[in-house]
């Protein structure tokens, strides 16, 4: 009985159905199941071939149009791998030879067909062997593939943990080649970090399970140590004894570095690299626990830049990160080594100074810190100069809570820039401030509609006439069951609840009306001067909105004199120029208002189409007494002549001031001395006075 369990397909190349019948008897004969199929051409035989499979080619050696060599030729092209016999009649040995070297597997006479079963058997148990090495070889050679081509460091050793062979990947991570480290073992990648317990409870994973897996810190062969994660398995034989051992591993830097730099992030500023807020409060608990232990102080500075948003907005936010760069590394290097410096974001900083003994200290700090901006900072060729808020708490004086600290560090932040920089400590009566301010801040948002603003107005006086030239128009409020008060209480508050574009519009037009009513009631037109704040200065639609006022009230540029600060103007001068240019090409009257109390020149206010300069009145109050302040005085009126600039002194208070800006030539002048600010009506019976037949003629500027 044949051992071929299965039907076979039998693929028979024969002309003679004779032969067909003779073949598929012997094959039933010798127990084997055949479904024979006859072709006797070469386009039957590769119609057949391509149309299902089969286990064995059988072929006559010659038929009409066709031979056996041909049938061999052609099931060789197509790649399939048969059991090809040549079953013919007499061919001849010499004939037997070359079909059998060309890769026929037997040659079987017709006469003796009793050799054909253990044939077809014997070729299908070879076939099956090639085939089975075929795909060992593949494996092996798509092993090798994985092997080379794998991302994952490989290493195999033998029982003694020699090393036999290593991958591509292990060369690449490790540095080591294949001829470095053959015969070597892995200690040769040890980086000392791990103790010899470490190693010992390694083996004895491996020796008990068969492996292990865990994260381990090599050695490259350059020295850098590097983390990965390591898998050994053991190989054993049907022995159960250890061939090789097969380590596979990842390098994990990237990994390490990405999860560092989360951990980095977490805790610093990403655009200044600064400890930000989280890390701040994180450190500065520590200097709070030494402070109560030997009754020392902490100083926590919280530093706002003042009108930072208009670089922003004017100059893009790449130049303000630009800036904000300089300015950590300027602060960084300004403090002690004991202090530290973190970003909260934005334009805000803090500086902590710990283990102080005297506030008096924390004065020295923060003038030092206010230094760091006495000098311009340069971003692409650009010179920009930034002024600082700094609020300043004191642990434990002020409080022992961290979070009272902040709060009351930022509170005093918000009284220094109300103050105009600078900066200022905490005390307990700026909360009661901050409450009023809460409750101006309702009041002024309802005040315009409830119409409690007024313009009061203050004559300009001529100098050598002692006429009257014009008026400044001063904005005071006056809420409804409430005595009037003064601008300073109340203008800083409009400028950071951004409420002074509404108001400030609101007094250009009640100016220009007052103008017009000049012209109609005592048909008597005069300059009227209104400052315009930085914040107006910045509004996009400044000249637009000027334009509008202007139109809709009647009155003609030349009587209208806008005054700008010196700090407007040095914020962005670009701006500042393009500006000005539009308002004085309209036909407005343009001055620099308390002049010498920023970082301009008069070199550079040369570059401006400026028609005033107006002198602080912090100047002129010591000027017959400080040598300093006179001196100052005399070079501005003397210097502004030379550009064409009329100059108006503030704050005259006394004869004695008035005779020195006489006698140095000072254009115009405005003061107590001559006049309080006054209601609009009060400026009517003034100027009618002022034209009386006998009395002065009006002078114009």
């Amino acid at each position: 009985m044949s051992p071929i369990a299965k039907k076979l397909n039998i693929l028979l190349v024969e002309d003679s159905q004779d032969d067909l019948c003779l073949v598929l008897r012997v094959l039933n004969n010798g127990g084997l199941d055949a479904n024979c199929v006859r072709v006797e051409n070469r386009g039957e035989m590769l119609s057949a071939l391509q149309s299902r499979q089969w286990d064995v080619v059988l072929s006559d050696y010659n038929l009409p149009g066709f031979s056996g060599t041909e049938a061999l030729q052609l099931l060789q092209s197509t790649g399939i791998d048969l059991p090809f016999i040549i079953v013919s009649g007499a061919i001849g040995e010499e004939t037997a030879v070359t079909v059998m070297r060309a890769g026929a597997h037997d040659y079987i006479m017709k006469n003796n067909l009793a050799r054909l079963v253990p044939a077809i058997e014997r070729e299908l148990r070879e076939v099956q062997v090639r085939r089975a090495r075929i795909a060992a070889s593949e494996d092996l050679r798509l092993a090798a593939k994985v092997f080379e081509s794998s991302v994952e460091g490989i290493v195999i050793t033998d029982a003694e943990t020699r090393i036999l062979r290593v991958n591509k990947a292990f060369t690449n991570i490790t540095g080591y080649t294949q001829a470095d480290i053959l015969g070597q073992t892995p200690k040769i990648l040890r980086s000392g970090r791990h103790s010899e317990d470490f190693y010992k409870e390694m083996w004895h994973s491996i020796n008990e399970k068969g492996y292990w897996q865990g994260e381990v810190w090599n050695r490259r062969r350059s020295g850098e140590i590097y983390p990965e994660w390591l898998s050994i398995s053991v190989v054993r034989t049907e022995n159960n004894e250890v061939s090789h051992y097969i380590a596979g591993f990842t390098d994990l830097s990237a990994q390490k570095w990405a999860e560092e730099r989360i951990q980095h992030l977490t805790h610093y500023d990403a655009l200044t690299d600064l400890p930000n807020r989280t890390l701040f409060r994180s450190r500065f608990k520590q200097p709070m626990v030494n402070a109560l232990h030997n009754n020392r102080r902490v100083a926590l500075l919280h530093l706002d830049l003042d009108r930072f948003i208009k670089i922003n907005d004017t100059l893009g936010h790449h130049t303000g990160d630009r800036l904000l760069q300089q300015v950590s590394r300027r602060l960084v290097a300004s403090i002690h080594d004991r202090d530290f410096v973190s970003r909260f974001g934005g334009d805000e900083f803090a500086i902590a100074c710990p283990d102080l003994d005297q506030s008096v200290e924390v004065d020295a700090i923060a003038h030092s810190v206010m230094k760091v901006f006495s000098e311009p900072f340069w971003v692409e060729g650009r010179e920009i100069f930034l002024t600082p808020s700094i609020g300043i708490a004191i642990f434990p004086d002020d409080t022992q809570d961290y979070d009272e600290l902040v709060k009351f560090a930022d509170t005093a932040v918000h009284h220094a820039k109300r103050q105009g920089g600078s900066y200022q400590f905490y005390h307990k009566a700026m909360n009661v401030d901050s409450a009023d301010r809460l409750k101006m801040e309702s009041a002024l948002r309802r005040a315009l509609d409830r119409q409690e603003f007024e313009l009061y107005f203050q004559p300009q006086i001529h100098l050598t006439s002692d006429n009257i030239i014009g008026f400044e128009a001063l904005l005071r409020w006056k809420p409804t069951n409430n005595e009037i008060v003064l601008p300073n209480q109340f203008i800083p508050l409009l400028e950071e609840t951004g409420l002074i574009i509404s108001v400030g519009e609101w007094v250009l037009r009640s100016a220009c009306l007052h103008i017009r009513r000049l012209m109609d009631t005592i048909n008597m037109p005069i300059p009227i001067a209104v400052n315009l704040s930085p914040t107006q200065f910045r509004y996009k639609d400044l000249v637009g909105m000027i334009r509008t006022v202007l139109d809709e009230t009647g009155v003609d540029p030349c009587w209208l004199e806008l005054e700008i600060t010196e700090t407007s103007v040095m914020e962005d001068p670009e701006h500042a120029l393009e500006t000005l240019k539009s308002l004085y090409d309209m036909g407005i009257r343009l001055a620099i208002d308390d002049f010498g109390t920023g970082y301009s020149s008069l070199s550079y206010l040369k570059k401006l189409p400026l028609n005033v300069l107006k002198i602080d009145q912090s100047f002129v109050s010591d000027i017959v007494h400080d040598k300093d302040d006179a001196a100052i005085v005399d070079s501005i009126i003397a210097m502004s002549h030379r550009l064409n600039l009329k100059v108006v002194a503030e704050g005259i208070e006394d004869k004695a001031q008035l005779e020195f800006l006489r006698e140095h030539d000072c254009d115009i002048g405005q003061g107590f001395l001559y006049a309080q600010p006054m209601r609009a009506d009060q400026v009517v019976e003034m100027l009618v006075k002022e034209r009386r037949p006998e009395q002065r003629q009006l002078v114009t500027m």
